[in-house]
């Protein structure tokens, strides 16, 4: 794997893990990004575990709302006043 595809895929990795993921996958694809030039298995190191990141928190956010769902937490309390 050439260091531009690196690059590219640690940037990318690291603008969604800010935006959807959370700062750990940011910060994670923001590490695999720098490190492109000079270590390039550290890097795509980075970038695969920024991807794993990811995809645990939004396992995790699924099965959150999952249960909230599951449980009613939703759901509209009816008050008697």
């Amino acid at each position: 794997m050439n260091i531009e595809s690196i690059k590219k895929n640690a940037l990318i990795a690291c603008i969604v893990g800010f935006v959807c993921g959370g700062v750990i996958p940011g910060i994670l694809g923001l590490l695999g990004y720098l490190k492109a030039d000079t270590e390039p298995q550290t890097a795509q190191k980075f970038t695969k575990w920024a991807w794993i990141v990811f995809a645990i928190i939004w396992v995790l956010n699924i099965l959150w709302i999952v249960i909230a769902i599951a449980t009613g937490v939703f759901s509209a309390s009816m008050s008697t006043y």
